[in-house]
C-alpha cells in the first residue's frame, strides 16, 4: 500500500537524485573547461622580435592572426625592439623583473650569453613533438646550438650578399652587370658612384655603417684571411695585422665621404633600401624590400657573391626562434614555433620577405625560383659566418664597434682602434667570463 508518507520519500530521493547528477553534470564542465584551457584556450602569449622594418611587421601580423584564429582564446600579444643595445636593455629588465617572453626571434650573438644565464629554455625535450625536425638544414640546427644542447631554432638566414643599383652604375659609366671584383675596385667604383651637394653625401657609393658597424667589418676582416676571437682561448684576435688591414681599408673609405652616417640596425637609417647607395653589403631582404617600396627600381638591382680576397666570406647571421625559460606555457610556445617553422610558412616568408629557406625539401625549389639571385645566396650562407658563440659576444663587438666609429670620425687609426679594443676586451674578459 502507497501512502502519502513513501511518496514524500521517493520524492526527497529523486530530488537528491537530480541535485547529484547536476553536480556531477558541472563537475564535469568545469573539467572540461581546464582541458580547453591546458590546450591553450583563454591564453596569451608573449612573442618578441628584434628589428622594427615594416616589412616584417606586416609578415608577422599575418603570421599571428593566422596563429590566434586555429587557437580559440589564445592572444598574442606582439611587439618589436631595435637590434643592439635596445633590446639588450629591455631583455635584461624584462628577465629581472619576470616578465621575459615566451618567445622571442633575436639574433645569434645572444645564444652563449643568453643560454649561459639561463634565460633561453633547451629545446630537445620537444623535438620528439616536431614532425618537421628531420627536414632542417643542419648547418641551421648547428647554429643553434651551444654545449651540445639546442637552444634555438634558425628560421631566418642573413647573409651579406652584395647589392647594387644598375642604374647608377650605367650612368656613372659603369657595366651595369659587372659588380666590383676586388678591394681595389670597390674602393675606386665606391668613390665614383658618390653624389656630393658640397661637403655633403647625398649618395653614397658604398653604404657603410658609421654606428653599430661590426657585421659590415666582419666580412672585410674574414675576407682578408683574419679571425675575430679564439673561442677556446677566449684571446681577441681581431689586432693581427690582416684584421687592422682590413679595419684601415673601411676607414680610408669613410673618411674619403663614400658613405653617409647611418646606423644600419634601424630601419629608417639602412642607406640601401632607403634609396640612398649604390653599392651594399646587404641581406636578400633588402633585395626584396628596396624593389617593393621603390618599384621603378624592379630589375634594376644586382646581386652576388661577396668579394674575394685572401677567401671568400662574409657575415651571414641567422635570427633564431628561442623559449623564454620563464614562459609558464612552454607547451603552447613551441607550438607557435612549430607554426613559424612549417614547410608552408617557411616558403610564404621567402616569397612576403626574401628570406632564404632553411628546410632541405625547399631547397631545390627554391634555387629554381630565382637562380641568378638565390644561387648567389646559397654561396653566401654556405661560407659566411655569423656572431662568435661566446658569452660576451654583446660586449666584445659593443667595444670594436665603439673603437670604428671613433676611426671612422678621425680619433683613431685603424691599428689603434683594434689594438684599444682588443686591450679593453682583454681587461674585461675575467669579468665577463666569470658571469
Amino acid at each position: 500500500m502507497i501512502t502519502k508518507r513513501s511518496l514524500m520519500a521517493t520524492a526527497c530521493v529523486s530530488l537528491l537524485a537530480s541535485i547529484a547528477l547536476t553536480a556531477c553534470g558541472n563537475g564535469t564542465e568545469q573539467l572540461n573547461a581546464k582541458k580547453e584551457n591546458a590546450a591553450g584556450g583563454g591564453k596569451t602569449l608573449t612573442f618578441w622580435r628584434a628589428g622594427t622594418d615594416a616589412a616584417e611587421k606586416a609578415y608577422w601580423t599575418r603570421v599571428i592572426q593566422e596563429f590566434e584564429a586555429s587557437h580559440q582564446g589564445v592572444k598574442v600579444n606582439y611587439s618589436e625592439v631595435p637590434f643592439g643595445n635596445d633590446m639588450e636593455t629591455k631583455l635584461n629588465a624584462a628577465y629581472a623583473s619576470g616578465t621575459a617572453p615566451d618567445v622571442l626571434s633575436y639574433s645569434l650573438a645572444s645564444v652563449a650569453q643568453r643560454a649561459n644565464l639561463g634565460q633561453y629554455e633547451p629545446l630537445d625535450a620537444y623535438l620528439d613533438k616536431w614532425a618537421g625536425k628531420s627536414d632542417l638544414m643542419d648547418s641551421v640546427y648547428q647554429t643553434g646550438t651551444y654545449k651540445g644542447k639546442l637552444y634555438g631554432i634558425g628560421f631566418i638566414p642573413d647573409p651579406r650578399v652584395l647589392l647594387w643599383r644598375k642604374d647608377l652604375f650605367e650612368a656613372a659609366g659603369l657595366n651595369p652587370e659587372k659588380p666590383p671584383a676586388n678591394w681595389e675596385e670597390l674602393s675606386q667604383y665606391a668613390q665614383q658612384l658618390t653624389k656630393k651637394e658640397g661637403d655633403t653625401t647625398v649618395m653614397a657609393g658604398l653604404a657603410i655603417p658609421t654606428a653599430n658597424s661590426w657585421t659590415f667589418w666582419q666580412s672585410f676582416v674574414l675576407q682578408n684571411g683574419a679571425k675575430i676571437i679564439d673561442v677556446e682561448k677566449n684571446e681577441p684576435l681581431f689586432d693581427s695585422p690582416e684584421a687592422i688591414e682590413a679595419t684601415q681599408y673601411i676607414v680610408d673609405l669613410v673618411k674619403k665621404g663614400v658613405t653617409i652616417p647611418n646606423d644600419s640596425t634601424k630601419a629608417n637609417e639602412n642607406l640601401f633600401p632607403n634609396g640612398k647607395a649604390a653599392i651594399a653589403y646587404d641581406s636578400p631582404a633588402a633585395f626584396v624590400n628596396t624593389q617593393k617600396d621603390h618599384p621603378e627600381l624592379t630589375g634594376k638591382i644586382g646581386v652576388a657573391g661577396p668579394i674575394e680576397r685572401k677567401q671568400k666570406a662574409t657575415f651571414a647571421g641567422m635570427r633564431l626562434l628561442f623559449m623564454g625559460s620563464q614562459s609558464k606555457q612552454k607547451d603552447l610556445a613551441f607550438d607557435f614555433m612549430q607554426t613559424v617553422m612549417s614547410k608552408e610558412e617557411t616558403w610564404k616568408r621567402y616569397k612576403e620577405l626574401g628570406t632564404p629557406v632553411v628546410l632541405n625539401s625547399l631547397k631545390t625549389d627554391y634555387i629554381k625560383d630565382k637562380p641568378e639571385i638565390n644561387q648567389a645566396v646559397f654561396d653566401a650562407v654556405s661560407y659566411g659566418q655569423g656572431a662568435a658563440k661566446v658569452t660576451y659576444s654583446s660586449k666584445m663587438y659593443e667595444i670594436i664597434s665603439q673603437n670604428l666609429e671613433a676611426a671612422f670620425y678621425g680619433k683613431k687609426t685603424g691599428e689603434q682602434a683594434m689594438k684599444e679594443a682588443a686591450d679593453a676586451l682583454k681587461k674585461e674578459l675575467p669579468n665577463l667570463i666569470a658571469k
